[in-house]
């Protein structure tokens, strides 16, 4: 027993199959997050991909809703209904003109981020027919249809359809199968190269008279032949080299870690490729047929801008914001005049009527003035 015991102290047994079983149960680990992670490469790059379409679309939603004064009612939750298509409900009924939805989906959805193109097509919640559509495409003129619209109010679902939407995951997987198929082939053929030279070295080795070896000196590389295909096996998978250094490495710190004391907490990196790129969009707000900037005080009506005073984009700006709502003319001067003294109400009028001319491209959308009281911004 005393033996016993000594020879276990010695050599600290029970201390050395800990070490062994931590440095195993980390190797194991290591190789699982290794086949978990390139199993389900392609899986991610698709949601991720999704994901951020999502989001844009649940943008056309909101700037619709705050274009129709709409500031309450929720996005719902934007679903894929089948492969690369996208369905917008909005909680209440709500309205929304034609040549808005064109040009936000245009600049949030723009053709260089989706070179199949998409589809768009607006249905009625009960009866699920198309009430309004068009097409942006990359190879064919676009389809742009009732222009200069606007579509009553009522229940819709918007349905956004991207063909060949993971087209660029699929051909990247193809391509990463065609290379590793590649790579196979090559080493086929070196292998058969090299056993083609031995045996050429083999027979040329026989002496053809008595049929003996011939004497010659021991080369170490031609001693072992698979030293040369070792070397270039390995270092053909640099992946599979960094993963077995990398578990070495964390074996030697668990190792360490239980011998000192110490916690280290490995910091997890993630790698993330293919992601959509969001052109930047400025901060503007679509107004009928207009795109109102207010940070550079003009409207937009396709390369055409209208640049606004000072107190011109003040009062649109309030008037929007307030879309369909009566605005009293006290509330308007004071917001507008609030730092010059004494003002009268011939100014405002003056500037709402410089601000009709200059919405006149558009007959749809008027200031309204709802006499002795004040003024409203409106689609009729």
């Amino acid at each position: 027993m005393w033996v016993n015991s000594a020879f276990k102290r010695f050599f600290n047994l029970d201390g050395y199959r800990d070490r062994l079983a931590v440095g195993v149960g980390v190797a194991i680990k290591m190789l699982a997050v290794f086949f978990i992670t390139t199993s389900f490469t392609e899986h991610s790059n698709r949601d991720l991909r999704a994901k951020q379409v999502n989001l844009i679309i649940r943008e056309i939603g909101h700037r619709l809703l705050l274009q129709a004064g709409d500031s309450t009612s929720r996005v719902l939750p934007v679903t894929e209904i089948k492969e690369g298509t996208f369905l917008l409900k909005v909680e209440n009924d709500f309205v929304f003109n034609h040549d808005s939805l064109v040009m936000l989906s245009q600049r949030l959805l723009p053709k260089t981020q989706f070179p199949s193109g998409y589809t768009v097509t607006v249905h009625e919640c009960m009866t699920a027919s198309i009430v309004y559509g068009f097409q942006i495409s990359n190879n064919s003129p676009d389809i742009l249809a009732c222009r200069g619209r606007s579509q009553p109010p009522g229940c819709y679902t918007i349905e956004i359809a991207f063909p060949g939407f993971y087209e660029n995951v699929k051909q990247k997987k193809e391509e990463q199968k065609k290379e590793k198929q590649k790579r196979a082939e090559q080493k086929k053929e070196e292998k058969k190269r090299l056993e083609e030279k031995k045996a050429e070295q083999k027979e040329a080795d026989i002496d053809p008279l008595t049929e003996e070896p011939k004497s010659f000196k021991v080369d170490p590389q031609e001693a072992n032949p698979k030293l040369e295909e070792v070397k270039t096996t390995i270092f053909d998978y640099p992946l599979i080299n960094l993963v077995y250094i990398g578990m070495l490495v964390l074996l030697g710190v668990t190792l360490l870690i239980r011998r000192f004391g110490k916690i280290l907490t490995p910091v997890p990196v993630q790698n993330q490729n293919n992601t959509i790129i969001k052109e930047s969009v400025p901060e503007m707000s679509a107004l009928g047929k207009f795109l109102f900037d207010v940070k550079d005080q003009r409207l937009l009506l396709g390369s055409e801008g209208i640049s606004l005073t000072d107190k011109e984009c003040r009062i649109l700006e309030l008037l929007n914001k307030n879309f369909g709502k009566l605005i009293p003319r006290e509330t308007l001067m004071e917001k507008v005049w609030i730092s010059e003294g004494v003002i009268t109400g011939r100014s405002l009028d003056m500037f709402v009527s410089k601000l009709r001319k200059k919405l006149s491209s558009d007959p749809e959308l008027r200031i309204t003035n709802v006499h002795g009281k004040g003024y409203k911004l409106e689609i009729p």
